[in-house]
């Protein structure tokens, strides 16, 4: 018979549950509070249900800890058996890991993280949805609620911790994946649209990274030392990019890898001779800690490069090899015969470049062609590309001129071919017409 012990305003129930290989008693609890709209009897009479439910559920082996056990508790456990490591058998990335903790931590406990996992529900995520749509909700100080692609991903992340729960025996089930799957079918996905630089734009690019560019500074006024206000003369500057970083983007576009993998990339992965770019790993900037992994597929691939870009290469490895010796001490990385396994993209002193620079470079590239170049308006680069959209313009490029599908997910390093045709849809879509041509040359006018 379970035990009913009153405690302040609540009730705990104590159930026995056997013994244990030493013999001490297994006692199992749970506690009950009543509800303050009903009646004295109401509440004893569910107080009692209560207690029968409870010790029915664990004299039948069911695990009623993890059914009392709040998301915030769970995803603890969560956080903690996944964390990636040297010793962890974790297969998740140190990046994913790191968006399921910020999205855990900013949104997803502070609203839902009280609740038992086993009353976690699909209205439940559907009132989450509900209230992260709401002006107010987003945490930047922008009005508007959170994104569509925000809410499935926390959406993710809740089913995927209920999931650890079923796999550690703490639940039955996970409730938001079979709720109705097979009544409602399946949820058609919204076309993913990504950012690229047209032919020209991209053509422009390339220009502003060959060429040195006038910059005009306008007259302004300055302040010395004493507060005394003078007067700089407008003038004007040539600006030329730098061998470096003219090297990283004609290699990030011409490759169209990841920026993780290319500031990865070693003199060693790449055969100067054949153009071979072999791509094993990349680099993660997590909780200002720089990891190194696997590529984000799992899986090495090798690119091959035109001849422009490995002449380029050739030139800023002779330059950096002068570095290296000129440097003396200061260069922290290899020299002579070991050369080779130096980073191909470093700092100053020879250490590896930080995976955040190439952004910064990047917009600083646009803004002085678009500011100092570009002939007018429609000749200007998109300000809000991002370095990471030089891959889907090579994905562009590819597709407009007839690589198939398996061929272009090759070249980027998707898992399969059905990833690229989610993500690049738009682009073989725009092919239609030349369908229609080529079907109508071999029927109609036949």
């Amino acid at each position: 018979m379970a035990s009913i012990r009153k405690r302040g305003n609540t009730y705990q129930i104590t159930v026995s549950n056997g013994r244990d290989a030493t013999g001490k008693q297994i006692l199992e609890t749970a506690t009950f509070t009543p509800d303050p709209n009903r009646t004295e009897k109401q509440n004893q009479k569910a107080l009692e249900q209560f207690a029968v439910e409870f010790e029915r559920d664990v004299k039948d082996g069911q695990n009623v800890k993890g059914r009392r056990m709040t998301l915030k508790t769970l995803s603890d456990l969560f956080l903690e058996d996944n964390k990636p490591g040297e010793n962890s058998d974790s297969t998740m990335s140190i990046t994913t890991w790191s968006e399921y903790r910020r999205s855990l931590q900013k949104r997803i406990l502070p609203q839902i993280g009280h609740f038992k996992i086993s009353d976690i529900t699909v209205k439940t995520m559907k009132d989450y949805g509900k209230t992260m749509r709401a002006d107010g909700s987003r945490q930047d100080g922008k009005s508007g609620g959170l994104s569509e692609s925000t809410i499935t991903k926390d959406y993710a992340t809740v089913s995927s911790i209920l999931s650890y729960a079923v796999g550690e025996g703490l639940l039955t089930l996970n409730s938001l994946i079979y709720a109705g799957k097979q009544a409602k079918g399946h949820k058609i996905k919204r076309e993913y649209k990504v950012q690229y630089l047209t032919v020209e734009q991209t053509q422009a690019f390339l220009w502003a990274l060959d060429h040195p560019i006038t910059v005009n500074y306008p007259a302004r006024q300055r302040k010395d030392r004493n507060g005394n206000v003078y007067t700089v003369a407008a003038y004007s500057q040539e600006w030329k990019l730098s061998l470096k970083w003219r090297t990283y983007f004609y290699l990030s576009l011409f490759v169209g890898d990841r920026r993780g993998e290319n500031v990865s990339l070693k003199w060693n992965d790449i055969n100067l001779n054949t153009g071979e770019v072999h791509i094993k790993e990349s680099t993660a900037y997590v909780d200002k800690q720089i990891y190194h992994k696997e590529t984000k597929t799992y899986q090495s691939r090798t690119a091959v490069i035109p001849g422009i870009v490995i002449s380029i290469l050739k030139q800023w490895k002779v330059e950096q090899m002068k570095r290296s010796v000129e440097y003396g001490s200061y260069w922290v990385g290899y020299r002579g015969n070991e050369f080779e396994k130096n980073y191909i993209f470093t700092q100053d002193t020879g250490k590896q470049m930080h995976p955040d620079s190439p952004y910064t470079q990047f917009k600083r590239i646009i803004r002085i062609y678009n500011d100092n170049a570009a002939l007018d308006d429609a000749h200007r680069i998109p300000d809000n590309i991002r370095p990471h959209d030089l891959r889907h313009t090579a994905a562009s490029i590819l597709i407009a001129n007839n690589m198939d599908p398996r061929s272009v997910a090759g070249v980027l390093g998707h898992a399969n071919a059905s990833t690229t045709l989610d993500i690049y849809s738009y682009f073989f879509q725009t092919k239609n017409q030349e369908a229609a041509n080529i079907m109508q040359q071999v029927l109609a006018n036949s």
